[in-house]
């Protein structure tokens, strides 16, 4: 595991970073400020960047399976599938059974600036914490950065989470606590899931990738 976590610290770096800075506006703001500070910058174009942003991990985890079922066989995409279920199932549990009483913003504030009506976005009241879309994005990207050979490609996978995250603030759909949660269980559990599942012989014929690169 130690390896493991060495070989990937460009990624657990902006994690790291990310958690810091949220961890930071919480102790110093408060709940409630936090959202109120980060709530007064807006423009159109980040609007429609953090709309489309936040939608990523509501479509693009399937192609992602599908690519690595292709590129990279049976083997990491049945691991990828299992570790995203899994995480999904911890987050949804959270939600529902321990923390179903916390609320969300647009129920906490009165005064949010929310997003224009001309995108049609369901301004969600409850089971605020975790971050399901949180926990989704850096599970996703954090096992892209596992399964990569260039881990250097680990600093965009990250950023590309942290922007997801950030966008659940930005439409005031989640407090920072709740994407610093959704985050942590992201890259704990796939982390140690990979580590498990890694040790799973499922024979030569899921190491092959559908499409093979020619050398």
């Amino acid at each position: 595991m130690i390896n493991l976590i060495k070989k990937n610290r460009a990624f657990l770096s902006i994690y790291l970073v990310f958690a810091g800075i949220v961890i930071f506006l919480i102790v110093a703001l408060g709940k409630i400020d936090a959202q109120l500070f980060v709530n007064k910058f807006h423009s159109p174009f980040f609007d429609s960047f953090f709309f489309w942003s936040t939608k990523i991990v509501e479509w693009f985890s399937v192609i992602v399976i599908l690519g690595i079922l292709v590129f990279k066989g049976a083997k990491y995409a049945l691991n990828g599938l299992f570790i995203y279920a899994s995480t999904a199932i911890i987050t949804f549990s959270l939600k529902r059974l321990f923390f179903f009483h916390e609320q969300r913003p647009i129920s906490l504030i009165s005064d949010l600036r929310l997003l224009p009506s001309e995108f049609e976005l369901t301004q969600l009241s409850s089971h605020s914490f975790p971050s399901g879309h949180t926990t989704a994005a850096f599970t996703l990207f954090c096992f892209l950065t596992l399964i990569s050979s260039n881990k250097k490609l680990g600093i965009l996978y990250g950023l590309i989470a942290v922007l997801i995250a950030y966008s659940r603030i930005y439409l005031s759909q989640h407090f920072f606590q709740d994407i610093l949660a959704g985050a942590t269980i992201g890259v704990s559990f796939t982390f140690v899931l990979y580590f498990l599942f890694e040790k799973i012989n499922y024979g030569n014929w899921a190491t092959r990738p559908l499409i093979r690169k020619r050398k």
